[in-house]
Formats: C-alpha cells, sequence, structure tokens
C-alpha cells in the first residue's frame, strides 16, 4: 500500500531523470501495482478501508495544499502540474486537467493513503498533527533532494528561487497538518 501510494509521484521522479517516461510508468508500474492493492484491499478489507481513507484524505489536503500555494503562484512561482498532463499524453503540450488529476488521484490521494497505512501498521495514535506535518517535511526532502541531484528535474518542474522554497515547504506542512488533522478526527488508527 505504501509503495502504491507512492508510486505515482515516484513515477515522475523517474520521468525527470529519464529513466522511464511518465505514460510508460502509468502502464509498467502504477496500473499493474494497482491491481495488487486492490486485489489486497478486498483480501484485507481493514487495511483496504484504512487505504480508502487516507486516498480521501489525500484528495482533501492537497486541494488545501494548492490553496495555500496560490499567494506564492501570484507571486511568480510557476505551476508546473499541467506539464504533467502533457507528459501522460506524450504530446509535450501543457494540459492542465491531466495533469491536476495525476496530482489529486495519483500524488495527493496516493500519498494520502501511504500515511494513512503507516499510521495503521505503525500503531499510531498521539501527535498525528506533528506526525502528518514530519510527513509533509519528508515528501518535501525527496522533492528537494531530486531538484538538486538532478538538475534536468529543475527545468522541467520549477527552479528551486525562494519564492518556490518557501511556498513548496509551506504546502508540504499544510498538506502533511491537514492529513495529521483528518486521521486524528477519524479515531481510525
Amino acid at each position: 500500500f505504501v509503495l502504491t501510494g507512492f508510486m505515482p509521484v515516484s513515477a515522475i521522479v523517474l520521468h525527470c531523470t529519464g529513466v522511464l517516461q511518465l505514460s510508460q510508468a502509468l502502464g509498467l508500474l502504477i496500473f499493474p501495482f494497482l491491481l495488487l492493492l486492490l486485489s489486497a484491499g478486498i483480501y484485507n478489507r481493514s487495511i483496504g478501508k484504512m487505504a480508502m481513507r487516507g486516498w480521501v484524505a489525500g484528495l482533501i489536503a492537497v486541494f488545501i495544499y494548492d490553496l495555500s500555494r496560490l499567494p506564492y503562484m501570484y507571486f511568480g512561482w510557476g505551476d508546473f502540474i499541467p506539464r504533467i498532463g502533457g507528459w501522460l499524453t506524450g504530446t509535450g503540450e501543457p494540459d492542465a486537467v491531466i495533469g491536476y488529476a495525476w496530482r489529486y488521484i495519483g500524488n495527493g490521494g496516493g500519498m494520502g493513503m501511504a500515511f494513512f497505512v503507516l499510521a495503521h501498521t505503525l500503531g499510531w495514535k498521539t501527535k498525528m498533527i506533528n506526525k502528518g506535518i514530519a510527513y509533509g517535511l519528508f515528501v518535501f526532502t525527496c522533492l528537494m533532494a531530486t531538484l538538486l541531484i538532478f538538475p534536468e528535474a529543475q527545468k522541467m518542474m520549477f527552479k528551486i528561487t525562494p519564492i518556490a522554497l518557501v511556498g513548496s515547504l509551506t504546502g508540504h506542512i499544510v498538506y502533511g497538518a491537514v492529513l495529521g488533522w483528518m486521521i486524528m478526527r477519524s479515531n481510525k488508527v
């Protein structure tokens, strides 16, 4: 569940580093892992329900993250999400609908699912907002490492500037805090 949850965002890293095109990763990695996840969720309904709650929480958290991005975008942080749509279609032409569908369904929902399943599996019961923020910071650190280690990724996604750094950091903290709050409120961990 955790590996599958991180697969969409990992596929973007593979794309930006030239290892595997995003459109290829969809068929070679994401769909097969999704089938395994669905089978495992049917087999173990308890974990399947937890994964589904996490996925929905991830959708909500990424929406609130996107709201927190708006001021930074106004002041110059470019929006690379439509480029994801072009990577998926193979045209290279930005497509906001497909890009944002990937962002929400795959990245936000997937990592939300991973967080809920981790929390459930590891028996986390307290300080869930703090754990969520730590999780968001972990994801942020992975993003920054990708951008710093692979300069091509900055050309494809976004250049690290002060506004982009602060905006991304803020968004990931917000995303994690929302996940932590939602799992705490659900009392299902």
